[in-house]
């Protein structure tokens, strides 16, 4: 004998027809999860895996965002790929994308999800570690399915990643810019600069310096740490024009590191003005 009313019994279809979860609907109807999952089988609904559950309560949470964004790739989409390369997480069975920052770094997400029409807000927390960061999330099976054509996958830290192989120089630049903000560092004083790329893998960052030793007959750094960890490093001759041809293309760019190189640039000058 049912333990809930017809009329309960009908909302619960209804509301499970729609897609709404078993928890949910014993959250609206005041019963728990296991009642509505044995009422609804009494009546022949066909419950669904937890599997087949996710994937529905996702795409009923999804905010609107520009699918169609990595379609035809110019330096925006070069840059962003890069930098989810370095700095972003790909849901493993589910279609998020997430890049989480440093708080610092606000600015750059605001600036991404302007760019990919991304509805859902930036989320401020802080972490386990007492730090204070931002995170911006969205959805979309199309992106997550072009990233996975360049090797940006769930899990894409520890797997072989290579440089795109896009049809023009700036394209590349871009991307490497995009990384270059994701897990790279510049470093700066006086008259030094030093561009310095991290990774778990190595494959990238040779295919970066490859890339660079033949556009500007570079030479590079590139060396195993301690821990394991990868470093290509390119020191001030060469990366001034590196970082000039980078930022000329008016891609995003994460600003923190931008205004350092043009401290760098500004001293220069002041130098030379004073010396001269």
């Amino acid at each position: 004998m049912s333990d809930m009313t017809t009329q309960e019994l009908l909302r619960a279809k209804e509301l499970y027809l729609s897609g709404e979860s078993l928890a949910e609907i014993g959250r609206q109807l005041g019963h728990d999860a296991t009642t509505i999952k044995r009422n609804l089988i009494s009546i022949n609904v066909q419950i669904r895996t937890r599997k087949e559950q996710t994937i529905l309560t996702n795409q009923k949470r999804r905010k609107s965002v520009n699918d169609n964004y990595f379609d035809n790739i110019g330096v925006n989409q070069a840059w962003l790929m890069g930098f989810l390369a370095a700095d972003g997480y790909i849901g493993k069975q589910v279609n998020t994308i997430e890049i989480s920052l440093s708080s610092k770094d606000k600015e750059i997400l605001k600036k991404i999800k302007k760019e990919v029409e991304i509805e859902r807000p930036i989320i401020d927390k802080t972490s386990n570690n007492g730090f204070d960061i931002c995170k911006l999330e969205w959805t979309s099976k199309r992106h997550k399915d072009i990233l996975a054509t360049f090797g940006i996958v769930n899990n894409k830290t520890y797997l072989p990643l290579h440089l795109p192989s896009f049809f023009s120089d700036e394209l590349k630049l871009a991307f490497i810019l995009g990384f270059f903000d994701g897990d790279g560092s510049i470093s700066k004083y006086n008259n030094y600069l030093r561009f310095r790329i991290v990774s778990h893998r190595n494959e990238i960052l040779i295919d970066i310096a490859t890339f660079l030793q033949n556009k500007y007959n570079c030479t590079y750094s590139l060396s195993q740490d301690n821990r394991g960890l990868w470093e290509l490093s390119i020191s001030t001759t060469y990366c001034v024009k590196i970082f000039k041809d980078m930022y000329n293309l008016n891609s995003l760019r994460l600003d923190r590191k931008y205004q350092k190189f043009l401290e760098y640039i500004n001293h220069e000058t002041t130098t030379s003005l004073i010396t001269g």
